[in-house]
């Protein structure tokens, strides 16, 4: 059966690095030189972080055999040359590994520091949240008296209008009965007056009083139908029943009331001197509380001025509560606005302080894997260098002691 292609390089290539093994183990072998101590450089020329070229760093890797590796008293200027760059690229990876380590330190100070940032930011965001509390608590106890206020105002207005309406009633029921009283008067008088006039002129002079008080027509109508005897019986009982409720709401005499209907519900024909004497009573009756009624009406206008003025004075100092009420209304909403705003911050600024631990947790736990880099390195990478870079040739018996330990090393490790 024919080999597979490739197999042959393989093998070959196999046996060559197997080769080159056996010289280095060799060569360090004869060099009194640790195996341990040439792997920690070449992972220390190998590092991440190293600044030179690989070229450079293969290149210093494959000089360390004859170069590093010869002992400090047996090297020539080259290898010497050589023992010098490896220094400086260690030292360079050195260099690198603090500077990773400064950065780290200085993101855990940065984080450190801004704690008490946050921190004033904290109390700032809750001071500011208390200030926004009691702005608007302050604003809605305003809201609250002027709306009381408002209410208040809004009640003595309607009992302003309350007493004016019922001032105008009164007086107008006063008008009223005013206007009755003068008619009955007139007519009263008109009546006593009729045995000496004339038809023509008791015709005229009943025409005159109604022109003048045309207002209250209706009521001397009825005076009228009874005065001519134009309705009997029970119309006439109908007609002066209205008549005889205003009289009695006059507040007549007693005596009068009794006459009155006798002499007025008479036919005119049949209407003597006492049937006149009792109208004359009723026309100065009438007169007298004509007369009271003036001095009432007269007595109430101040009263209807007053009323009308504290009615203008109560509806004013409303519009003004009314007024101040919107304005206590959009402070009250702005005071509302700006607490919510102060609790966004509040809340923004917790989160913000939360988030701080978990950082800095980072941040010291990126510092003390920096701090582990740099110790390792210098505690075997670059200690490795230094012993290589110190060593002195050993004598056979020196040698001797190393190999044994090696062996030792080795069947412990098996």
């Amino acid at each position: 059966m024919a080999p597979k292609r490739g197999t042959k390089r393989a093998a070959e290539a196999t046996m060559s690095a197997t080769d080159e093994a056996k010289k280095m183990k060799e060569t360090l072998k004869n060099y009194g030189v640790s195996k341990t101590w040439y792997d920690g450089v070449v992972e220390g020329l190998q590092s991440p972080v190293a600044e030179d070229p690989l070229s450079v760093r293969k290149m210093l890797i494959a000089m360390l055999p004859e170069g590093l590796c010869v002992p400090a008293d047996q090297r020539h200027a080259y290898q010497t040359a050589n023992v010098q760059m490896v220094s400086e690229s260690l030292q360079k990876v050195i260099c690198k590994l603090e500077e990773k380590l400064a950065t780290a330190s200085a993101e855990v100070d940065r984080i450190e520091a801004s704690k008490g940032e946050l921190q004033s930011k904290v109390d700032a965001a809750e001071e500011a949240l208390g200030t926004a509390l009691e702005n608007e608590q302050s604003c809605k106890l305003r809201l609250a008296d002027v709306t009381r206020t408002v209410i208040s105002c809004k009640s003595a207005v309607s009992g302003a209008e309350t007493a004016q309406r019922e001032k105008a009633q009164a007086r107008e029921k006063a008008l009223e009965e005013k206007a009755q009283v003068e008619i009955l008067g007139a007519l009263a008088q008109a009546l006593a007056c009729r045995p000496s006039l004339s038809a023509s002129s008791w015709l005229a002079l009943q025409a005159t009083t109604r022109r003048r008080l045309s207002f209250a027509a209706v009521l001397a109508e009825e005076f009228r139908l009874l005065c001519d005897g134009e309705v009997q019986g029970q119309e006439a009982q109908a007609h002066y029943g209205k008549l005889e409720s205003l009289a009695k709401q006059i507040g007549f005499e007693a005596s009068l009331l009794t006459a009155l209907p006798t002499s007025i519900l008479k036919e005119p024909a049949s209407r003597g001197s006492f049937d006149a004497m009792v109208v004359a009573q009723l026309a100065e009756g009438l007169g007298k509380r004509l007369s009271a009624l003036k001095e009432e009406l007269l007595a109430s206008e101040p009263g209807a001025t007053a009323a009308a003025q504290a009615v203008e004075t109560a509806q004013k100092e409303l519009q003004v509560a009314f007024e101040q009420q919107q304005v206590e209304a959009e402070k009250y909403k702005a005071a509302q606005e700006l607490r919510a705003s102060a609790e966004t911050a509040k809340s923004q600024a917790h989160a913000e302080a939360a988030e701080h631990e978990p950082l800095l947790r980072q941040a010291v736990q990126a510092r003390l894997e920096a701090e582990t880099e740099v110790e390792s390195f210098k505690n075997y990478n670059w200690a490795c260098f230094e012993k290589l870079r110190d060593h002195q040739q050993l004598s056979s018996a020196q040698r001797a002691v190393e190999a044994q330990m090696e062996v030792e090393a080795a069947e412990a490790g098996a």
